[in-house]
C-alpha cells in the first residue's frame, strides 16, 4: 500500500470537532528555557533550542502536526490545479459514486458515516460545483441516484496525482532510509488499528 494511502484520509476523515483542550500543548507544558545574564545567545544557540522544543513534542501531537502539514500540501497542489475548494468529504464522496452504475444519496451516507439530511447536502454541493450528476433512482422511487460528472473525474484524477507528488517529495527530502523508517513507523502504529475504519472509531 503506497504510502499516501496510509494518510490520505482527506475526505474520509469524520467532520472536524474541537479537541479536548487537554490535547493540545499549553503553558501549562511549555518547554521553559531558563535566560542567564550575558552576551545575547548565537544563532547556533538559537537552533539548538529550537531543535530541543521539537524534539519535546510527543510522538501523539508531532503525528497530528504531520497529518495537518499532509492536507495543507494537499490542498495546495490541488489549488495549484485548479480545484482550490477542497472540503470534506468531496474525494471520499466522489470515489463512492465513480464506478458506472454510481451511488445513492443513502449509501454515501452509511460509507462517509453521515446522516441522509447530511449526505443529501453533500451531494447538493458536489452537483452545485459540477462534479456529481443526479437522477431519480431506477429501483426506487424516494431514492436519488449520484454520478460522477467528466469535471469529478478530473478532480480524483488531480487528487491522485498530487497524492503521488508529495510521496514523491518525501522520498526526496528525507531518502530511502528515512522515509523507509517512517513507513516502519507508520505501519507499527497502524498495525493494531488496520481493521478498524477511522469513521468507526470516532463513533465509539
Amino acid at each position: 500500500m503506497p504510502f499516501v494511502d496510509l494518510i490520505q484520509e482527506d475526505d474520509a476523515s469524520p467532520q472536524y470537532a474541537a479537541p479536548d483542550t487537554d490535547c493540545q500543548p499549553g503553558l501549562h507544558s511549555a518547554t521553559i528555557f531558563p535566560v542567564h545574564a550575558g552576551p545575547n545567545p548565537s544563532d547556533a544557540d538559537v537552533g539548538k533550542g529550537i531543535t530541543s522544543q521539537k524534539e519535546s513534542i510527543g510522538l501523539g501531537p508531532a503525528l497530528r502536526h504531520g497529518w495537518i502539514g499532509y492536507q495543507v500540501r494537499l490542498d495546495e497542489a490541488m489549488a495549484a490545479a485548479g480545484f482550490g475548494e477542497r472540503r470534506f468529504p468531496d474525494g471520499r464522496a466522489l470515489r463512492l459514486c465513480s464506478n458506472p452504475a454510481g451511488s445513492t444519496i443513502s449509501a454515501i451516507g452509511r460509507e462517509i458515516g453521515i446522516t441522509r439530511q447530511g449526505a443529501a447536502k453533500v451531494v447538493a454541493q458536489l452537483s452545485d460545483r459540477g462534479y456529481v450528476s443526479v437522477a431519480n433512482s431506477a429501483s426506487s422511487g424516494r431514492e436519488k441516484s449520484v454520478t460522477v460528472t467528466a469535471l469529478g473525474i478530473k478532480y480524483l484524477e488531480a487528487q491522485r496525482s498530487a497524492a503521488k507528488s508529495i510521496e514523491v517529495e518525501l522520498r526526496s527530502a528525507l531518502g530511502e532510509a528515512g522515509f523507509s523508517a517512517l513507513r516502519t513507523l507508520l505501519d507499527t502504529l497502524g498495525g493494531q488499528g488496520e481493521q478498524i475504519r477511522m469513521r468507526d472509531y470516532f463513533q465509539r
